[in-house]
């Protein structure tokens, strides 16, 4: 019998050799924040005759060198004690009642660990520099399309009815300004109080927060004619 001949192009190695790399898919990332998002929208002061601050090291966007990171929210510079309002209607999803101030040292090391990530990893950032914090989810309604979060961080005293669960009110006392959470607190120093405010916004993939990427003073005017 004669001998079968292989025809080459039927080989494993010429078939592989024909298969072409698709090139990565580019996912459609919406990252930047559009200050067209928010052009209806009217939020009222979390902190009565406190306005936004003008100074860029207090608004989003501001490099946070301590912790390799960027400033996400803006910091109202109340003082110790001061009443913290709802911005918008909501329904509370997180409320640190038993927040218990980490010691000044255990901070310390928490700090070198985002320096040596590079940037400020979310257990750090949630769960040590927020300090005594309350989290509010407006839905889908306050900005069409996006899933609204709100945050309320370095608080000294959260009100007993603000539990998980408990829908809250436009102007609704959520409780006072402080400064958990702050190199100062863990030193037993009201100094530096301030609230420290955020707005983010899920879709998909993406969280985007209030601000994110825009230069200012377009950012101050965006964020000052938002605040009523």
């Amino acid at each position: 019998m004669g001998k079968t001949i292989e025809n080459p192009r039927n080989s494993p190695l010429y078939i592989l050799s024909t298969i072409e790399k698709k090139p990565d898919l580019v996912l459609d990332q919406t990252l930047d924040f559009d200050p067209s998002w928010v052009d209806s929208l009217e939020l009222s002061l979390p902190c009565e005759n406190v306005p936004v601050p003008k100074r860029t090291m207090r608004l989003p966007n501001a490099p946070r060198s301590y912790r390799n990171g960027i400033h996400r929210g803006i910091d109202f510079f109340a003082n110790w004690g001061s009443k913290v309002h709802s911005v918008a209607n909501g329904v509370v999803v997180r409320a640190d009642h038993h927040y218990e101030e980490v010691p000044a040292k255990f901070r310390v090391n928490m700090l070198k660990s985002s320096s040596k990530v590079g940037n400020t990893p979310s257990d750090i950032f949630n769960n040590i520099l927020l300090g005594k914090a309350v989290f509010l989810d407006h839905g889908f309604d306050l900005i069409p399309g996006f899933r609204v979060i709100t945050i309320y961080a370095h608080l000294s005293h959260i009100e007993k009815f603000i539990k998980p669960g408990y829908n809250i009110s436009r102007g609704e006392l959520i409780g006072k300004s402080g400064n958990t959470g702050m190199r100062e607190s863990t030193l037993g120093s009201k100094a530096g109080s301030h609230l420290h405010w955020e707005m983010i916004l899920q879709r998909d993939k993406d969280e985007i927060y209030l601000g994110r990427n825009v230069p200012n003073p377009e950012l101050y005017n965006m964020l000052k004619k938002l605040f009523k």
